[in-house]
Formats: C-alpha cells, structure tokens, sequence
C-alpha cells in the first residue's frame, strides 16, 4: 500500500466540487485518511483503504454524482470512474482503457470532469 499521490487527490477535489456538500466533506475527509492498493498491476484500478473504517459486510457500490476522461500516456481514451462503498465512503478510483493494451499512465493534464 501506498500514499494517495497528489494527482490522485486532486482527482478526487475535482470530483468532490461536483458533489453535495455533506457527500462533498465525507470524500475529502476520506482521501486524506487513506491509503491506496492496486490491485492491478497496471495501476488502473486502486481501492482505498481509510484508516479507522471497517467496510460494510456484503460488499456494495456505487460512483459518485461525476465521473472524467482523460487521455493514457499514448493519447488513448481513458474513462476515470470513482465508487463509494453501500455507506457513501471512498472505495475505488478505476481508469477504462477501452483501446487494447494496458494503461499505460494517465496524462493527468488532460483530466476532464464531466
């Protein structure tokens, strides 16, 4: 497990401005009490772990009110997804490669949030 990186984190403010503002705190709040696991060896999906939560039982999950695109390190399209748990808490940050290949690395400056 790792530090959440600041792109990551600036990610996530990008997301949170487009939330409501309990929803909005909750996810800030979250990220800066987290660490992150790939659980893929491309990095193009991370779970977050927040120190302190214990993750409802039965699994469960839904994205936030915005999702983003962006473009791979080779200008394929990617789309970045975040999920939060059945409780609202920040569980998933997934970038979808729909070209062929793995994620190579996300241009970050081409972070678009829709």
């Amino acid at each position: 497990m790792r530090s959440i990186s600041n792109n990551e984190m600036q990610l996530i403010a990008r997301i949170a401005e487009k939330l409501a503002t309990d929803e909005r705190t909750q996810l800030m709040t979250d990220a800066a009490n987290a660490t992150v696991e790939s659980v893929v060896s491309d990095e193009s999906r991370l779970i977050f772990h927040i120190a302190g939560y214990r993750r409802p039982p039965g699994g469960g999950q839904h994205l936030y009110g915005a999702e983003g695109t962006m473009l791979d390190g080779d200008s394929a399209p990617l789309e970045v997804l975040l999920f939060a748990d059945k409780d609202g808490r920040l569980l998933e940050l997934e970038f979808v490669r729909y070209d062929p290949g793995d994620l190579v690395g996300p241009r970050w400056e081409t972070l678009n949030i829709l």
